[in-house]
């Protein structure tokens, strides 16, 4: 840890202290992204005319009780589960799995407390791991279940096959499109980041790296991850704030339900809620993966891969840091930050305007408990497994690549373009880094410089690929609106002649 942060130091500049730099960069971004957010919207009301702004508040209020209603309805769905067989019909299959999954789930409890108890190093991992991924399967399940009965059995049905019928072929400008677009970027290079961490790790188990390359290729890859992986003390104090966070959001949710329950009649109004959807929707990864990588990184201490990982990529790896205390928060936050997290960002429901970057909720869904699921098969999964890790990613990545050209999640047909040659760049990346990592004879062969050149060349080809697909697209489409104006002035015309006869 020394080496790492001494490096640290040296990037920062001079001999100020690492992880108070760290910590002002880190709180001043977070500062800056919701002061951002509350400026925009607030500018965005002031320069909008008193009627207009009242019709906006108007529509912003029922889309929020639409979005509370199906929050709601995700929570009863997620926590009642029917105790008899003959009262899961139609639906055996989520039922059963989702059962098997809670026992899963509790079972992996007790383990973890145990082996906490006992100092059990490597069943501590085993049932950190089975913890994790027994709550996403879970919650995914569920969450499955809650859009099926939704689409069918819900008094709303015609508003959602709105919305799974509606598209647009462009977009516009606008501020608020830019920072859809600005989260869609984040999010790709955090996703990039996870196959790109464990080359860096390999590349350094296999020697091709002096002292100091691994600590900035972590660096690096922190700052890029939302400053993950960086030095235990700024670990410290990262987990510390991201427990107080979900802990804050889960008692005021928690006291507005109880009081709104309480007293129906003078109900707390909810309208800021929808303002909050872009800070989710942008801090989503960033928050659940540090705890992720926290529960990683402690379930890791005294097992062989905490002996051979890089000392950058590990940083709770301090006498300070009490294992048990740590690894039980962070279990807890994570599981209500991903329930909560995952359950609002997916209750948005509305029908966009035209030339608005908005997706479907059911596309939202499946994407993010994707990415989560990536962030596990990465942080979670033993180096001594490594090929099923690299196959796992793969098949995580590449139904990701299927779900987004099948469903068209978002709205707009560019958006869903683009989006699919970023999910194939960290497709062609994966593939890479899991024929390399598991050919050690490969990768010691291969130059840094030859790896570099060979995930270059296969996102630029990508890249032309989609242009010349995407030119072929729009000449097909702009052929096809001619024809149909051409039949459309034959038809008028056929119309005209046959009233005037």
């Amino acid at each position: 840890m020394e080496a790492s942060e001494k490096h640290a130091n040296a990037a920062v500049g001079g001999s100020a202290d690492p992880n108070t730099v760290l910590a002002v960069i880190y709180f001043l971004t977070i500062g800056v992204i919701v002061l951002g957010t509350g400026i925009y919207f607030f500018v965005m009301a002031r320069i909008t005319d008193p009627e207009v702004r009242l019709m906006d508040l108007m529509v912003t209020q029922r889309e929020v009780q639409h979005l509370i209603d199906n929050l709601s309805s995700q929570f009863s769905n997620f926590f009642r589960l029917p105790m008899r067989w003959r009262n899961m019909k139609p639906y055996y299959t989520h039922h059963s799995l989702s059962w098997a999954f809670i026992v899963s789930l509790f079972a992996s409890v007790v383990v973890l407390i145990v082996s906490l108890v006992l100092k059990l190093p490597q069943v501590v991992r085993i049932s950190t791991l089975t913890f994790v991924a027994s709550l996403n399967a879970l919650f995914m399940t569920r969450q499955h279940l809650y859009y099926i009965r939704r689409t069918y059995l819900t008094y709303d049905a015609e508003h959602y096959l709105v919305l799974d019928t509606t598209s647009f072929h462009h977009f516009n400008w606008s501020v608020f499109n830019v920072v859809q677009i600005g989260i869609l970027l984040l999010e790709f290079v955090q996703l990039l980041s996870f196959p790109i961490r464990d080359l860096v790790d390999s590349i350094h188990l296999a020697g091709q790296l002096d002292s100091d390359s691994p600590d900035t290729a972590s660096f690096i890859i922190g700052i890029i991850s939302m400053f993950a992986n960086l030095s235990s003390k700024f670990y410290i104090i990262q987990l510390w704030f991201l427990v107080a966070v979900i802990a804050c959001i889960a008692a005021v949710m928690s006291a507005i339900h109880v009081y709104n329950a309480w007293w129906p009649h003078k109900p707390i109004a909810l309208y800021w809620v929808k303002y909050l959807l872009p800070l989710a929707n942008l801090l989503y990864l960033p928050m659940l993966v540090m705890l992720i990588g926290s529960a990683a990184c402690l379930s890791k201490l005294g097992t062989d891969d905490s002996k051979g990982a890089a000392s950058g990529l590990l940083r709770c790896n301090d006498p300070a840091i009490n294992k048990p205390l740590y690894l039980s928060f962070t279990v807890v936050a994570y599981t209500a930050g991903y329930v909560i997290l995952t359950a609002f960002v997916t209750s948005f429901d509305r029908i966009p305007i035209r030339g608005e970057i908005h997706y479907r909720s059911q596309g939202v869904a499946f994407l993010k408990n994707a990415s989560m699921l990536l962030s596990i098969d990465f942080l979670l999964v033993a180096n001594s497994y490594r090929h099923i890790r690299s196959i796992l990613s793969l098949v995580i990545v590449l139904s990701m690549v299927c779900f987004n050209i099948s469903t068209q999640p978002c709205f707009v047909d560019q958006i869903n373009y683009w989006r699919t040659y970023g999910l194939c760049c960290i497709l062609w990346v994966s593939l890479i880094v899991a024929m390399l990592t598991n050919e050690s004879s490969t990768l010691t062969n291969l130059s840094i410089g030859g790896i570099a050149g060979a995930l270059s060349v296969g996102v630029v080809v990508l890249f032309i690929l989609f242009v010349i697909v995407r030119r072929i697209n729009l000449a097909a489409m702009k052929a096809n609106d001619r024809a149909m104006e051409r039949d459309n002035l034959v038809d008028s015309n056929y119309e005209m002649a046959q009233t005037q006869q």
